[in-house]
């Protein structure tokens, strides 16, 4: 064999195992988050916290490590703006945000926007996100990543915010003369491989049989073979 078709068979290992720890991302954050549904309201910033909490109890025991989990209280003064925005110049003056993190909202944000008005992405994405009321939205933008010991990590940066303002759409949400509420959360996980791999199949066969698996609609389809970082958007509501 020679060293040509070596790297190719190499490569092709690679690109099948990051393919299949992406995976494990989508499918086990869409479980937890259907799990909440299930028992929990997501129609205020009270109901959306409990809503949450189920959320990440659901992540943990499946297999999800919770190394750091933080809740902020944001009142955003602004006479007039947008949520995109505000989200990005949240990050942007958080100390605690590396830069590669907030590159890869920034992309995640971007890439989402080109999906453009209406797209199955979108549509999926508010539908979930936006309370019956019109008058209150939350989500999350999701980072994975692989550290150098080849744990998979996952960062889950959540907003809750509300408005007198009829939301119309959940990200590029605008507005004038308003005082915007944003609660924020970040929580920081590792995936316990050997956990997971208990759970993986069962996960996966319980999204099919529901018929939910059409619910992780990509923003883009070379996010899910980049390397080493992938960002999501993921819906939390």
């Amino acid at each position: 064999m020679s060293s040509i078709q070596q790297s190719q068979i190499d490569d092709n290992a690679a690109v099948a195992a990051r393919a299949i720890v992406w995976s494990d991302v989508l499918e086990s954050t869409l479980f937890a988050q259907l799990a909440a549904d299930k028992q929990r309201a997501s129609d205020n910033v009270d109901n959306t916290l409990s809503w949450y909490k189920t959320y990440t109890d659901t992540l943990s025991a499946v297999g999800w490590r919770i190394n750091n989990a933080d809740f902020t209280q944001v009142t955003y003064n602004g006479t007039a703006g947008t949520i995109n925005d505000t989200v990005l110049e949240q990050l942007a003056n958080d100390p605690t945000v590396s830069k590669a993190l907030y590159a890869s909202v920034s992309r995640a944000l971007l890439a989402f926007a080109r999906t453009g008005s209406g797209s199955d992405a979108e549509t999926v994405f508010d539908s979930a996100s936006i309370a019956s009321s019109s008058e209150f939205a939350s989500f999350q933008l999701a980072v994975a990543s692989v550290n150098e010991d080849g744990d998979l990590i996952l960062t889950l940066l959540a907003w809750f915010y509300s408005s007198n303002q009829k939301i119309g759409s959940t990200l590029w949400f605008s507005w004038q003369n308003a005082t915007l509420d944003i609660k924020t959360s970040t929580l920081t996980m590792t995936l316990n491989v050997d956990l997971y791999d208990q759970v993986r199949f069962s996960i996966h066969d319980k999204l099919d049989s529901a018929n939910k698996l059409g619910l992780l609609v990509p923003l883009c389809k070379s996010l899910i073979s980049s390397c080493p970082q992938l960002s999501l958007i993921l819906n939390s509501a």
